[in-house]
């Protein structure tokens, strides 16, 4: 068996097939070998990596693609390693070639400086087997557009048009992402202008739908919020559908508010708008027939901790001086396991080993849902493996659900 990362084109197309028949997608020889040379001469970018494993053979039978991505997390741009696609023979399933590749994969990130790795996953059990953990959460709505009618706008409102206009709107998602606790920094590429007032990737849920942006200005003259949306006709009515909220940043509550008011503006060609918020926001609780609300719980990305002395500094912590000492244990990189005492003043933290019987012991999936504020310790301590032995004051004062807004 042999680990490596991929850097011949060659390498990268028998990779690239593998990986779309492991997905059941559609192959061609002759476009994936474009692909790799365009990419391979750079007529066309290669931004992630690709890890793959072959056995003795010289077989290729698992192959991951990686990317690099930064990250927000209490207030610092850290960074981090997202894996992206995996896959493998569906004849070698079962014998652990995924497990192999991805250990080597997520040492590799720790030895490059990666605090975290992230993914989407297609199951959320299998990956963690490999330490991985929810770590975001949402709520998804279908809001009738009568819901809204109550709801006044009060903010001047411009539609995204120029290239000039994506200053107001990377101002907003920038301080939004800020105040989240754990979110990913976009790039110069997610705010490149497509013209017809779309710009970054297209959505991937609506790839070839329109998508229309307006910014939300304060008495100041300062952005404060933007929302951008992709339409659909309802079947049987060109004139009349709904709207799919692809993106949204906001710097205050009343500024969303002013969101739904604006999109209530729509009513005219809009029945029902579908719309995604991270769980810091129930909006069933101030809606005025919630139960008219149809809503689902999501979140999509898991992550995991690479290196957990470093992620406790690093960590936001109680301007007041205190201490605690927390026990890991990390089944998949037992390297990170481990007990710690962390003292803390003034929002920094000082981290050393301890010995002994810790305040608090748990998995590593439990400890990355609690240092990125998805869970607080009343959760966690139902959670599996979880003891807490003292010190509880300090611990709940540390361990509070926090703004998570995590999407990749």
């Amino acid at each position: 068996m042999k680990i490596s990362k991929l850097q011949t084109p060659q390498e990268w197309f028998e990779a690239d097939r593998l990986l779309e028949t492991a997905f059941l997608h559609t192959w061609d020889d002759d476009e994936g070998l474009r692909k790799v040379q365009a990419q391979a001469n750079g007529t066309e970018p290669r931004i992630e990596e690709t890890w793959a494993l072959t056995d003795d053979s010289g077989t290729m039978q698992a192959a991951v693609t990686t990317l690099a991505h930064r990250l927000w997390f209490g207030g610092r741009e850290l960074p981090i390693g997202e894996v992206h696609m995996v896959g493998s023979r569906a004849e070698s399933r079962g014998g652990g070639n995924v497990r192999a590749l991805m250990a080597e994969i997520l040492a590799d990130f720790k030895r490059r400086g990666d605090v975290f790795a992230t993914l989407i996953p297609f199951s959320f059990a299998f990956y963690r087997k490999f330490g991985f953990e929810q770590a975001s959460g949402s709520y998804c709505y279908r809001i009738p557009m009568e819901q809204l009618s109550s709801i006044r706008c009060t903010y001047d409102v411009s539609k995204v048009m120029r290239e000039e206009d994506l200053a107001a709107v990377r101002e907003v998602r920038d301080a939004c992402d800020r105040r989240g606790n754990l979110a990913v920094s976009r790039t110069d590429a997610d705010w490149r202008w497509r013209g017809n007032g779309e710009f970054g990737e297209p959505d991937f849920l609506h790839p070839d739908r329109q998508t229309h942006a307006y910014i939300l200005w304060d008495c100041d003259d300062k952005p404060c919020a933007y929302v951008s949306f992709a339409y659909a006709h309802e079947p049987g009515h060109p004139f009349f559908g709904e709207i799919d909220v692809t993106d949204l940043a906001y710097l205050c509550p009343d500024a969303l508010v002013g969101v739904l008011g604006f999109l209530y503006r729509l009513r005219a060609k809009v029945g029902y708008v579908n719309l995604e918020l991270f769980d810091d926001i129930d909006l069933t609780a101030i809606l005025p027939e919630p139960d008219k609300v149809a809503c689902k719980v999501g979140g999509h990305v898991m992550a995991r901790v690479l290196d957990v002395p470093r992620t406790l500094e690093l960590m936001p912590h109680p301007n007041t001086q205190g201490s605690y000492v927390i026990a890991v244990n990390d089944d998949f990189m037992p390297e990170n396991s481990g007990m710690w005492r962390v003292s803390f003043g003034e929002g920094d933290a000082r981290v050393l080993p301890a010995d002994g019987t810790p305040d608090l012991e748990v998995s590593e999936t439990t400890f990355c849902q609690l240092v990125a504020g998805r869970i607080n310790l009343e959760t966690a301590s139902v959670r599996q493996g979880t003891e807490i032995n003292g010190n509880e004051r300090v611990l709940r004062d540390v361990f509070v659900r926090r703004a998570v807004h995590l999407v990749l």
